[in-house]
């Protein structure tokens, strides 16, 4: 008895260690011209020190990426980046575990390459975005590094990595799965360790330079406008100075009389 209450304790022991681990969840709002708002979430069961140790058959959490939990942390990780991010919540998931959530606004995707979540402690979690044009199609991508020392990344099916991506116009093709403009991956942890793993969507890009063309049309049509106005204004002043009254007729100055010759 004593045998199997010390088996038990160890099980659970080994089943927290094995439990210090990550879930992402990632959603990319994109615009027309590259820019938009990415919104980051992220758990980290077991805490986020990696300071528990190692036992057999169980998980080093120092093998993971560290992950950042309070608002300082987070905005160091993307400082002197082009990018504002926004909206920070530190707290905890309904079974206790430290979570984080935020929003990074920004002006080309590519400006999160190397900074905050995208790439942790170097390369042990490189995440990299790309947006090439491609006809009248946009391709847009995102490759996933995720590198960790275990044996067995069978233990980590339960841990989800979940992304989307909202394009700014009509999916035509993507490697996830799509719904209108909208495209979904989901990966279990154990798939993503020590491999590239790249998603990809290409969607309807805007007419090249769409928007400069109207911009002209609508300068052409102000300009017609204001030709027709001064027009008519001139027209107008032309017809009042016909119509102007002509000026009182001169008074006739009568005829002077002959003189009469004197006597």
């Amino acid at each position: 008895m004593r045998f199997k209450i010390a088996g038990l304790a160890a099980l659970a022991v080994a089943l927290v260690i094995v439990a210090g681990c990550i879930n992402y969840d990632q959603e990319l709002t994109l615009n027309t011209d590259g820019s938009g708002t990415i919104k980051i979430r992220y758990d980290r069961t077991g805490g986020s020190t990696g300071e528990e140790k190692e036992g057999e058959g169980s998980l080093d959490l120092s093998a993971a990426p560290k992950l950042s939990f309070t608002e300082k942390e987070i905005m160091a990780e993307y400082e002197g980046a082009p990018v504002t991010v926004r909206d920070i919540e530190i707290g905890e998931t309904d079974a206790g575990v430290p979570e984080a959530t935020y929003y990074i606004d920004f002006n080309n995707i590519t400006d999160l390459n190397g900074r905050g979540v995208f790439a942790l402690e170097g390369e042990k979690l490189k995440q990299t975005f790309s947006l090439d044009t491609a006809g009248d199609t946009q391709v847009f991508k995102q490759l996933v590094q995720l590198k960790m020392d275990i044996e067995d990344p069978s233990q980590l099916s339960d841990y989800k990595f979940n992304y989307i991506l909202n394009a700014p116009a009509e999916v035509v093709e993507n490697n996830g799965t799509a719904t209108g403009n909208t495209v979904k991956w989901e990966y279990s942890l154990d798939k993503l360790i020590n491999t590239d793993t790249e998603m990809t969507a290409t969607y309807k890009a805007a007419a090249p330079g769409a928007g400069g063309k109207i911009a002209v049309i609508i300068g052409i049509i102000l300009c017609v406008i204001i030709v027709i106005v001064i027009i008519i204004v001139i027209i107008v002043l032309l017809t009042k100075k016909k119509k102007k009254p002509a000026g009182p007729a001169p008074t006739p100055t009568p005829p002077s009389e002959p003189e009469q010759p004197s006597a």
